[in-house]
């Protein structure tokens, strides 16, 4: 499961760490990032879409009993504020739009008795 901690505790896309002393060589969180996702596609064991390798929200089907969907909540959310936000949009993703899509037609789409949503943060739906 792909979570914060492969690049930094709680990090976002387009964070920098410029004030941060821990962080003396690489202060952009977006080529930690880059790093740590190249070391997470490299380096388990997992399967991936071949249209679109580098993605790292996916779904395993298991027969008519199961199917588990694995989701990417650091990729594509946005920066890390109170959650005042008052209108959907780059400051207040979560997944962002395109998983959103995904995992709603996956969701639709599943015949599968028992739906698993693997999240490395806990939420409610």
């Amino acid at each position: 499961q792909w979570d914060d901690h492969e690049v930094r505790n709680n990090w976002y896309p387009g964070q920098r760490l410029d004030d941060n002393p821990d962080y003396k060589l690489v202060k952009s969180c977006d080529l930690l990032a880059a790093r740590a996702k190249r070391a997470f596609l490299d380096y388990t064991p997992t399967r991936f879409d071949p249209r679109d390798p580098e993605r790292i929200y996916r779904a395993f089907h298991y027969g008519p009993l199961l199917d588990v969907f694995m989701l990417d909540e650091r990729s594509y959310r946005g920066p890390n504020s109170p959650n005042r936000q008052t209108s959907y949009g780059p400051d207040a993703y979560f997944l962002g739009p395109d998983q959103l899509s995904w995992i709603k037609t996956q969701l639709l789409a599943s015949g599968a008795t028992w739906k698993v949503i693997a999240s490395d943060m806990p939420i409610g739906l």
